[in-house]
Order: structure tokens, then sequence, then C-alpha cells
């Protein structure tokens, strides 16, 4: 069943203390602050290969990106330039499958041929500058969700799309969250249900209001530190427990006393 406003607002109350402690850390503002200069991203002609790359490469398991995007020597083997060099489609695939299965990328086969395909679709597009071009002319954030959601691999759900966008800090996306399993695990813990995507994401959107930071920052926050908020849950549980206790086995000696005409 849905949670109602009340149950709500109580999770409010529990989470947004624990969002403003949290976000007080130097750790953290250090990582909010690294997470922002990603801005730059969006200068790179292949801005849109390169983001398909890492996209895939995180999908299922984030560790996939050591492997695949940290890796000098497997990137430079997958960049669109090496790719086009290629002498046929089928050499482009095969090579997407030896590289992906080296870099230890979750289903291998797959994404090769996810790749492959949205090789030729930004071709289609008259390449990665032409691709980069058409996805920042968009004046919305619904015309980038759909530039996205265009390549195979991504068409299911806004997911990818918004975290693409979200990464790179666009200022279109800095109000966003981008509802994961981790983030709906937080929800789980709060002891809420949501029927759609949007009430979550404005319940997070509304906590994060309360606390003073953007979407983004609450977003990014319960990615890289959804541990330390855990940890907040469960200690604020355990003193709601405690002082229910306390609340239950006070004795109302005033009125015992007037009882029992002390």
């Amino acid at each position: 069943m849905p949670s109602d406003k009340t149950d709500l607002l109580r999770a409010k109350r529990t989470i947004v203390p624990i969002v403003k402690r949290i976000a007080r850390h130097a750790d953290v503002k250090a990582k909010l602050a690294e997470g922002q200069k990603r801005s730059e991203k969006l200068d790179r002609p292949d801005f849109v290969w390169d983001e398909l790359l890492g996209s895939f490469a995180t999908m299922g398991n984030s560790k996939g990106a050591r492997g695949l995007i940290h890796n000098e020597a497997n990137y430079r083997r997958v960049t669109f330039g090496a790719l086009r060099r290629k002498a046929s489609k089928a050499a482009r695939l095969t090579e997407l499958r030896t590289v992906l299965r080296k870099a230890g990328v979750r289903w291998p086969e797959k994404k090769a041929k996810w790749l492959a395909e949205n090789f030729d679709l930004v071709s289609a597009l008259g390449g990665p500058k032409k691709a980069r071009s058409l996805l920042l002319a968009c004046d919305d954030r619904a015309c980038m969700i759909e530039f996205w959601r265009q390549f195979k691999g991504l068409r299911s759900s806004d997911k990818y799309a918004r975290n693409i966008m979200m990464d790179c800090y666009h200022p279109l996306f800095r109000d966003c969250i981008a509802l994961d399993s981790r983030i709906k695990g937080i929800s789980r813990a709060l002891k809420l249900s949501f029927r759609t995507y949007d009430e979550e994401e404005n319940f997070y959107l509304d906590v994060a209001k309360s606390s003073g930071m953007e979407g983004w920052a609450l977003d990014r926050m319960m990615y890289g530190f959804r541990e330390c908020v855990f940890d907040a849950l469960e200690d604020a549980e355990d003193l709601a427990a405690v002082r229910r206790a306390l609340k239950e086995k006070t004795i109302p000696w005033e009125q015992v006393k007037a009882e029992l005409n002390l």
C-alpha cells in the first residue's frame, strides 16, 4: 500500500536531520565539489560515445568501469575513432566483445551488440561531434532524455538518461533524483512505498529542499555515502525504540499518589 501523508511526514522528519548532519562532513563536501567539476565532461567532442561506454561499463555492476573506462589500454580500443578504423561491422562487434570480456564488464555479449548498433546510430547522426551538438541543442530535460533513449540499451527507462546528465552536473538536471536500487533501499528503510517514480522522486526533492541542498547533491550523497545514511537511520530507529520503551515504563507517580491518598 502506498504511503500516506502521515508516513511521508514521519519519514521526512527522520531523514532531514540525518542528511543535514552527513552533508556537514568534509569528505562529503569534497566529493560533491568533485562531482560538480564533472561539468567539464560536456566539453568533450566525443561526449556522447564516452557516456555510452561509461553507462554500459557500470550497468549491472559499477566495477566494470575499472576495467573499461579507467584501463587506458582497453579504453583506447573502443574509442569511436578506433572502432571506425575497423574494416567491417563484424570486425567492430568482435573487437567490442573481446574488450568488454577482458575488462570484466557484466553481460559483455549483449552490451557489445548494443554498442555496435549505437556506433551505427552515432554515425548516422553525423558522428560524435554532431551527436553532442544535437544533445546540447535540447532546451529542456524531456528532450535530453529522449535523445538518450534512442540508443540501444537505454530505451527501457529514463534512469540512465537522467544519470548521464546528472553525472556531468548539467544545469537542467540539478533538481533531479536518479532513483536506483540503493535509493529505493533507503525508502524501504524509511518504511515508505510509492506508486510511481515521480512520487518517490518528489519526496526526495522535498527532503533536499528542506535540507538546503540541490536534488543532485542529495542524490550523489545517498549514492556515495549510502552506508552512512543507513547507519544513521538504524541509530534513529534504536533511539525511537528506547524513547518508546521509556515512555511505556514511566510510572505516573502523581496519579498514583492521588489515588492512594498519599
